[in-house]
């Protein structure tokens, strides 16, 4: 079985909106987050996997909510199209005379998703993976006041690219995310671990880590790398490296 993890969060327009609605989702509650094939404009879509989350009743889940469903890799196709979608139902009343309960929430938008379908046959050989490790601190010009960590409600993307040439853009290598919920804070060095495959790093090239914090329900830039951060080749770390990130006023 393979799987998809990920976290449910509320549209930006009930972000942008307070007051709007409450950004939680309240007690007896059933969220289903299921994998879907929507290749057939004319006919149902397909549930391939679902990850069903269930809250009691004294027990409310905020944004974001994190799932994790499993699907059979063996049934995919590469001609399928697949997305995700989720519901969430108030299971408190039977007064509705619908078995999963009322509706409460519902997403809108297609969000398609990409998986890979299993080689046909089991000799494909499995690719070995390095590690880039490091840690994520405050550029030395930000404010004391804000040099506490990353957080509430960010997300962080740290990347491996290569950077070779100066006239195209810059080739993801591997990355890493970090996702902050309503109340956490990660506070600096922040740690981080990027897999690679060291078949794909040419000791010729060039290779950076870039990191940015946005907001976690917009793309609202709010800490970046301004400094190159060479790693792997050319004498530069492999391992430990330290990368700053500056404050965006």
């Amino acid at each position: 079985m393979a799987c998809i993890s990920g976290a449910v969060v509320p549209s930006l327009t009930l972000k942008t909106n307070p007051g709007a609605t409450a950004l939680e989702v309240g007690p007896n509650s059933r969220i289903v987050v299921q994998l879907i094939d929507v290749s057939l404009m004319d006919a149902p879509s397909v549930t391939l996997g679902e990850d069903v989350i269930v809250t009691n009743d004294d027990q409310i889940f905020k944004f974001p909510i994190p799932f994790r469903l499993t699907y059979d890799a063996d049934t995919i196709q590469s001609y399928q199209s697949l997305a995700l979608a989720v519901r969430v139902y108030d299971v408190s009343s039977t007064l509705s005379g619908s078995e999963e309960g009322v509706l409460t929430w519902i997403s809108t938008s297609r969000h398609s998703v990409e998986v890979d379908p299993v080689p046909k046959y089991d000799d494909t050989p499995i690719t070995a993976k390095n590690t880039l490790t490091g840690q994520i601190k405050a550029s030395s010009s930000v404010p004391a006041s804000s040099s506490h960590g990353v957080g509430p409600n960010a997300k962080i993307l740290i990347q491996l690219l290569d950077v070779s040439m100066m006239d195209a853009p810059s080739v993801s290598i591997g990355e890493q995310r970090i996702v902050l919920g309503a109340d956490e804070v990660i506070p600096f060095p922040i740690p981080f671990g990027i897999l690679y495959d060291p078949k794909e790093i040419d000791d010729r090239n060039v290779y950076s880590v870039n990191v940015r914090v946005e907001e976690l329900y917009s793309d609202n830039l709010l800490w970046v790398s301004t400094w190159a951060n060479n790693v792997l080749t050319r004498e530069a770390p492999t391992e430990n490296v330290e990368i700053e990130i500056d404050l965006i006023q």
